[in-house]
């Protein structure tokens, strides 16, 4: 089981990120990174059902050395996972699913790891309770369920990929601004903000953009197991959002419902009487206190960190609605 190495030093009682000799390596397993909590039921009980939260934006472990605050990782996906796959005592999960998308591959490395604990673990049920929001990169996660419930008022679908591509040549022209760019092909430096994309360059990203499409059509084909042909999933899959009501009757969803609906779910299929119900917390030590360096940035600054990350664009399933 693959735990997370943190490599950290000590200059002046302050923890400085370091690769450098002398520098002390630690390695983390999920087990010294998460503990259970009660959420609800007998707490002397044995069976469990773990409620596996997916939430916020999805991305991959960090932007620019930090995690945002409310992201959801491949590698926290795969860490609850392994301490799941230990304990003898889960019965079922539930995935909480609570986010507009995020990235195309870290949504699907979480959407794979599920499939794999699964397919590891065939007698125990995974169901998907969709809370406010579960659109997207959230819609396809949740694809790697048994059993989709869905709040009457959740905002799911916007079933396809996006990708935004900011240009400021105009701006530089204003600015007297020049950019000298020594490239080794003509396309070398496609999407670059410092010039309107050619015709031919558009053309290529639409490929890309449509390659995505047709995966995430592929998903969705296979999760709905046969309650939709593909090509009604392509009717359903130009963007648009649905509210959980409209999604259980255009069969994106198997039914409307509380967590009370998700966790009844799971115990219809493993005949489990009287489970509690319980959650991984992440353990506030200073190791995560020093390391997670979470701040008081809002989602939205995250948002813009994801769309333009490192100065390039990125491929999403992200529902990205007009925001001020």
């Amino acid at each position: 089981m693959l735990g997370r190495k943190i490599i950290f030093c000590l200059v002046g009682g302050i923890l400085v990120f370091s690769g450098m000799t002398g520098c002390i390596s630690v390695d983390l397993k999920p087990k010294d990174i998460y503990e259970e909590k009660l959420v609800a039921g007998n707490e002397k009980g044995r069976d469990k059902i773990l409620l596996l939260p997916i939430e916020g934006l999805i991305m991959n472990e960090a932007i620019n050395g930090l995690v945002a605050p409310n992201a959801c990782t491949p590698s926290q996906i795969r860490e609850q996972l392994q301490l799941a796959a230990r304990d003898k005592n889960i019965k079922g999960i539930i995935l909480e699913i609570n986010s507009p998308g995020g990235g195309v591959t870290a949504s699907d490395i979480i959407y794979r790891h599920i499939i794999n604990f699964k397919k590891e673990h065939p007698d125990l049920p995974v169901v998907a309770l969709m809370k406010d929001t579960a659109a997207s990169g959230g819609y396809y996660i949740a694809m790697s369920a048994d059993h989709i419930v869905a709040h009457e008022t959740t905002i799911t679908g916007s079933i396809g990929v996006i990708s935004v591509f900011v240009v400021f040549e105009d701006v530089l022209k204003w600015a007297k601004i020049s950019v000298e760019v020594i490239k080794s092909g003509e396309a070398k430096d496609m999407g670059s903000p410092f010039r309107k994309m050619t015709d031919k360059e558009k053309e290529d990203f639409q490929k890309i953009i449509n390659q995505m499409y047709e995966g995430f059509v592929d998903i969705v084909v296979e999760g709905r197991r046969g309650l939709l042909t593909r090509s009604e999933v392509k009717d359903l899959a130009n963007g648009r959002i649905f509210t959980g009501r409209d999604a259980l009757k255009a069969k994106l969803v198997d039914a409307t419902g509380y967590l009370e609906d998700a966790v009844e779910q799971v115990k219809k299929n493993t005949q489990v009487a009287e489970p509690k119900i319980v959650r991984y917390h992440k353990v506030r030590g200073v190791l995560e206190t020093a390391f997670r360096l979470e701040g008081p940035a809002s989602e939205l600054t995250w948002l813009k960190q994801l769309v333009m990350q490192d100065g390039s664009s990125k491929f999403m399933y992200l529902w990205l609605p007009a925001r001020e």
